[in-house]
C-alpha cells in the first residue's frame, strides 16, 4: 500500500477534501484494512488533532479500522499513537454530530482497544439490519435492530452493559434501544432453539 505524499497534504489541509476517499479507498477494502496501512496511525493522529468538532468524527473512523486490523507488532510500534487517537475519540463521543457518528466513534473506540469483532461488526446498527444464522438448524434470520418485537430484549456481556450505559449518558435513546437488539436473544422461528444475536454474529463473522 502507498498513497502519495500529495494525497496526504491534501487530506491533511482539508477534512471534506476528495483526498480522504482516496486514503480510504486504498487502505481498506470491503471491511478489511491492509495491515500495512498501520503506517498511517502517526500521519492520522497528527492530523485528526488538527482537526476540530465534527470534522474529526470520520478520520477517527477510519483509524479505527486501520488500527484494529493491524498486526500485534504494529500496534506495538504505534502504541503511543493509537492512544492518542482512542483519547481524541472518547473526547469526541459525548458531542458526536449525530447517532450515526456516535456509533462510528463508539467503533473506532473498541478498534484502538483491539476489540477485533466488535471494533468492525458494531455499525450494524447504522444499517438497522443484520442477518443471523441458526446454530441449530442454520435457517438465515434477517433482523430489524430499529423494532424487532422477536428479539428478547438484552444485555448479554460486560460489553453491551458498558456501550449501553455510554448511549444513555450522551442521550442517544435510539442507539441504547438498537444496542438491547444486538445483545439480546432469539428463538429461531423454525425450530424454535434460543440463541444471543450478538454471540451469533460474532461466530458468524469470525468462525
Amino acid at each position: 500500500m502507498e498513497i502519495s505524499s500529495d494525497v496526504l497534504r491534501a487530506a491533511a489541509a482539508d477534512p471534506a477534501s476528495p483526498a480522504w476517499q482516496a486514503v480510504w479507498e486504498q487502505s481498506c477494502h470491503q471491511g478489511t484494512c491492509d495491515p500495512a496501512s498501520a503506517v498511517l496511525l502517526p500521519w492520522l493522529a497528527t492530523t485528526i488533532r488538527a482537526f476540530v468538532d465534527a470534522q474529526r468524527e470520520t478520520p477517527l473512523a477510519l483509524a479505527g479500522f486501520i488500527a484494529v486490523d493491524a498486526t500485534d507488532a504494529d500496534r506495538a510500534r504505534y502504541a503511543g499513537e493509537i492512544e492518542a487517537l482512542h483519547e481524541l475519540a472518547v473526547d469526541r463521543l459525548p458531542r458526536a454530530s449525530d447517532d450515526s457518528a456516535f456509533v462510528y466513534l463508539l467503533q473506532s473506540i473498541l478498534g484502538f482497544e483491539g476489540d477485533e469483532i466488535w471494533g468492525k461488526e458494531l455499525d450494524h446498527l447504522n444499517d438497522g439490519e443484520v442477518d443471523v444464522h441458526c446454530p441449530e438448524c442454520d435457517e438465515e434470520i434477517l433482523l430489524d435492530l430499529t423494532d424487532d418485537s422477536e428479539i428478547m430484549l438484552g444485555l448479554s456481556s460486560e460489553l453491551a452493559e458498558r456501550l449501553h450505559a455510554e448511549a444513555v449518558r450522551a442521550g442517544r435513546e435510539a442507539v441504547a434501544a438498537g444496542l438491547t437488539r444486538l445483545f439480546g436473544r432469539l428463538v429461531c422461528p423454525e425450530c424454535g432453539a434460543s440463541f444471543d444475536v450478538a454471540e451469533n454474529l460474532a461466530g458468524a463473522s469470525y468462525p
